[in-house]
Order: C-alpha cells, then structure tokens, then sequence
C-alpha cells in the first residue's frame, strides 16, 4: 500500500521521466527536420508523393459516381480510417519506414500512398463491384495482389518506403481482409436504413 508520503514522491518520479521522453521526442524531431531538409524536400521522391498528393483527390472527383456518393465514401472512410491506423501502428513500431515524406509532420508518414494507392483504388472497386459481393472478392484480391506484390516493392524500390522486419507478403491479407471487412460493415448500414 502507497503511503500519503510517497504519494507526491511518485508524482516527481512520473513527471521527470515523462519530461525526460518530451525531451528525447524534440532532439529526435529536431533531428528528422533536419534530415527532412537535407534528404526529402524537393528530391524527385518529394515531388512523387506531392503530384500523388494532390491528384489522387482530383481524379478520384472526377471517377466517383456522385449518386452512390456517399456509400462510397462510407465505404472509404473506414477503409482508411484502419489503413492510417495500421499504418501508425507500423511505422511507430519500427517494422516498416518511410525515408521520403512529403512533410515532417505528417502523420502516417506517407499518407500520400495510404489515400492515392491504397484507398482510392478501393473505393473504386467498391463503386464497380459493391452491389456483387462475389465479383468485388475478386476485385479486391487482384487489388490486394498488386498493392502487395507491385505497388509497395516499387515504392521500396524508389526508396519512398523501406520494410526493417515487415514483408510484403504480411501486407496482402491485410488489404483484402480491410476491403471484405468495409464491405461488411457498409452492408450492416445500408441494412440498418433500410428498416
């Protein structure tokens, strides 16, 4: 049992070793920035994940059937929601980096390829294949395939991301079981409305 006495004791324990991670996060961000200037902005990577960045959004405007609209952001909006998750949860536990990023202060680090890649693509195959759940299974497993087994050695290859103790093969279930995943919970909803 704590006494009254080692209460405030405690307390001051807690607050310098808190203080002293505070410390440790701003020599570690002081550091990145530095690396950020010297190493990512304005590279030919930079630029990819700016371009991505901005025209992701635009094309999928431009391809999203505007009268299903909003299931198909419900649908993304959960997809993404786990991705940047998942993706925190990786980088932040160090299994996967991102030498380029497009901001030091962004998190996750590459969001660009989390919405552009990843999410938009999805969403896509949600408006073509959503109303059949057979045909956008399959939809998702050739999307998962190419995100898993293309898309992420390429941004390897580029050395926009780097896997320390993640492989690629790890992140195909993911992809699909995210897409099967929001598929559900999109169909609850839909049923939920309709009553």
């Amino acid at each position: 049992m704590i006494t009254n006495e080692l209460v405030p004791l405690l307390q001051l324990v807690n607050l310098i070793a808190f203080d002293e991670i505070v410390q440790l996060k701003r020599e570690y961000m002081d550091s990145f920035i530095s690396y950020w200037w010297e190493h990512n902005f304005l590279t030919p990577e930079w630029w990819v994940l700016v371009i991505l960045s901005v025209l992701s959004p635009i094309v999928w405007w431009v391809l999203v059937n505007k009268k299903n609209i909003i299931v198909i952001t419900l649908f993304g909006l959960f997809y993404g929601m786990a991705a940047i998750i998942l993706d925190s949860i990786g980088s932040n536990a160090i299994i996967w980096s991102y030498p380029v990023q497009v901001s030091p202060y962004l998190f996750p680090q590459l969001y660009p390829y989390d919405v552009g890649i990843v999410l938009i693509p999805f969403m896509l195959v949600y408006q073509r294949y959503g109303e059949n759940f057979k045909k956008f299974l399959f939809a998702s497993l050739a999307l998962s395939f190419f995100l898993a087994f293309v898309a992420e050695p390429i941004m390897e290859f580029f050395h926009i991301y780097k896997e320390i103790t993640w492989k690629n093969i790890y992140s195909f279930p993911i992809y699909f079981l995210l897409a099967v995943i929001c598929w559900w919970i999109v169909h609850e909803f839909k049923k939920i409305e309709q009553k």
